[in-house]
């Protein structure tokens, strides 16, 4: 049965102006819409993506009810929870038969129990908390669009009767290869940032980061099908294209892949290209890559230097193999080593350590404050860190070894300290650039 199909979104203005010119469109959503417009069996869905790019509100609920949807999409992240909660309650209000489903990555039942987002039943059906392309395209393909048909959808959590209650999971491990693309299907706007994907989820498990615990980092994206991103990036003119892979070196069947792909396309020697990588797990394999592709951005994930903080939060030890890594890494690509303030069990006086560490190597450096994520700190976080934080923003407020006022003086510190070395801060970073490199442009930094 064709349907009318919201899916909405908002796509952040980035702080400081980082994007210097590329445009950087919301992904997540337009891969739901790769797939209901792909879907063989239920052609004809009447499909409308409304992304306003602010907290318009207002906006957002007359562009809604003007196109009077069956089933509305949200797309949720930190940035965009408060906004579309908010225009789910008031569609809810005025249009009660309409069914709202959430997904993205704060998509999940520990954010709604929050009670900033208190009474969910009175603004959601349904939450798929993890991969939706072909969930969602199940669920607008129900004979039946109810709450009830919702219950009997595999990989589905539904509300009612106070509590929160789970579908079985999907049978069987997904092939990536068959999932619907928006960039070979002409769905990303051009000249913007392309977003490219070899695998899935992170073989770590660190309580501080939202990739949370995966159960698919093994499964991988073939090189024909990367092969096939790379072309539509060359079709449509993209100037940068930036790896969502949790990093370029974690799933090493992924990194053939991509590698082989590049060969056979060489489209990366033409665009920036841009990655997250895990310097301790470097091999030759890697610095060559990046040295035949010229690699624009790297950032290197550091959070601290301190071996205990480190365990505390299930993060592998970097081993003393860091350094070397990343001078060798510096010699192929622009490095960013990624730090955090307020993690618990740290100090002030432990991340000033990491900080000086981190300002020594050959990089620039960015300094995170503590966020509360959901999978990660929100659902991981141990009692006894007593972690207080701000349930609109997620970010940590104090905590084991951090005092409110020791995160509120840190926070000044790094302002200081970005101003006068000629970086840039948005609402929760703060960047210090390596010397000599203030003026080179960073796409993803």
């Amino acid at each position: 049965m064709p349907r009318r199909i919201a899916l909405v979104c908002m796509t952040p203005t980035l702080d400081a102006g980082e994007r210097d010119g590329y445009e950087l469109p919301s992904f997540g959503v337009r891969k739901i819409q790769a797939a209901l417009l792909s879907d063989p069996a239920h052609p004809g869905h009447t499909v409308r993506l409304i992304d306003f790019g602010r907290a318009a509100v207002a906006g957002y609920v007359e562009e809604i009810l003007d196109f009077e949807p069956d089933l509305i999409g949200f797309s949720i992240y930190i940035w965009s929870s408060p906004t579309l909660v908010e225009v789910a309650r008031r569609i809810r209000r005025r249009r009660p038969g309409c069914v709202i489903v959430f997904g993205g990555p704060s998509a999940r039942t520990s954010v709604f129990d929050l009670d900033f987002y208190r009474d969910p039943s009175d603004y959601l059906d349904a939450i798929v908390e993890h991969d939706g392309e072909l969930i969602f395209r199940e669920i607008a393909s129900l004979p039946d669009l109810s709450r009830e048909s919702l219950r009997a959808t595999p990989g589905v959590t539904t509300r009612g009767g106070g509590g929160w209650t789970k579908t079985p999971k999907r049978p069987g491990v997904v092939d990536l290869n068959l999932t619907p693309s928006p960039n070979q299907m002409s769905l990303m706007p051009k000249n913007s940032v392309g977003y490219l994907e070899t695998y899935r989820g992170c073989p770590l498990s660190c309580r501080f980061c939202e990739w949370g615990i995966s159960e698919q980092s093994k499964v991988v994206f073939s090189a024909d099908y990367i092969e096939r991103e790379i072309r539509a990036f060359e079709r449509w003119g993209t100037p940068s294209v930036y790896l969502l892979d949790a990093g370029l070196n974690l799933n090493m069947r992924a990194f053939r892949n991509l590698r082989e792909a590049t060969r056979r396309t060489g489209f990366l020697r033409k665009a920036e290209f841009s990655a997250e990588i895990y310097p301790s797990a470097i091999r030759d394999e890697h610095l060559e890559f990046l040295g035949e592709i010229g690699a624009g951005y790297l950032g290197v994930g550091l959070q601290s230097m301190d071996p205990a903080v480190l365990r505390l939060h299930q993060r592998p030890t970097e081993s003393p193999r860091f350094e070397k890594s990343v001078r060798d890494l510096a010699t192929v690509a622009h490095l960013e080593i990624q730090i955090i303030f307020g993690l618990p069990g740290d100090t002030p006086e432990g991340f000033r350590r990491t900080l000086d560490y981190a300002l020594s190597m050959p990089a620039s450096v960015r300094a995170f404050h503590c966020l509360v994520l959901p999978d990660a700190l929100l659902t991981r976080g141990l009692p006894g860190w007593n972690m207080v934080f701000d349930e609109r923003e997620l970010s940590m407020t104090s905590c084991l070894g951090w005092s409110e006022d020791d995160i509120l003086s840190m926070r000044q510190h790094m302002e200081r300290l970005s101003v006068s070395r000629g970086g840039k801060s948005g609402h929760f970073w703060w960047s210090i650039p390596r010397a000599g490199l203030e003026g080179r442009r960073m796409a993803f930094a």
